[in-house]
């Protein structure tokens, strides 16, 4: 056997050894790749290291050095491409604070309520899995399943499943949220 196969073999039987190697061969050049694509170091470390703990946690098993390779490319793109579409959304909802404070009035009760519904929303949403989190922010910039489908490399069952977790997680984490905003505009 090679080297590489080598790797491989210890990294599926999930030996200590192959992960520091792992770490050593290729930390560093994923860093460089996300952080090229994100802009941000911090967020490029965070990747990685989230990477790696999936490989860790799921049973991976890796049949070829290409395969390996792709995998963890793939991986840290996709999360690197979540991460901004992520701080888009963020952001977007920043400029609407700040072009509504900027306006210099007094925000109304109803507008307090908007904005505390819009801080739980994002928080429930940041609550859901990285690979849910991006199937269902993907569907609210208004791609179809087939598209995202396509972008993720996956199919459109495993995108209509996770939009469908996506929704019963909202849907339980805002439940109470929805009963209080019902029982606050009735008493009004």
């Amino acid at each position: 056997m090679n080297k590489e196969s080598v790797f491989l073999q210890k990294l599926n039987d999930k030996k200590l050894e192959a992960y520091r190697t792992l770490y050593d061969d290729y930390y560093a050049a994923l860093v460089v790749y996300v952080s090229s694509i994100t802009g941000s170091d911090e967020a490029a470390e965070d990747i990685v290291q989230e990477l790696f703990v999936s490989i860790w946690e799921k049973q991976v098993v890796f049949t070829s050095y290409p395969a390996f390779k792709s995998y963890l490319y793939r991986f840290v793109k996709n999360a690197a491409f979540d991460y901004l579409r992520h701080q888009d959304v963020e952001n977007r909802y920043a400029g609407y604070i700040t072009d509504e404070s900027s306006d210099e009035e007094v925000f109304d009760e109803t507008e307090m309520h908007r904005e505390e519904e819009y801080r739980l929303l994002f928080k429930a949403i940041d609550e859901l899995p990285a690979r849910c989190r991006e199937i269902f922010l993907m569907s609210l910039e208004g791609k179809k399943n087939r598209e995202i489908a396509v972008e993720l490399q996956i199919s459109i069952d495993t995108v209509k499943t996770q939009k469908l977790r996506a929704m019963r997680h909202l849907r339980q984490r805002l439940h109470l949220l929805f009963l209080f905003l019902l029982s606050t505009y009735t008493l009004i």
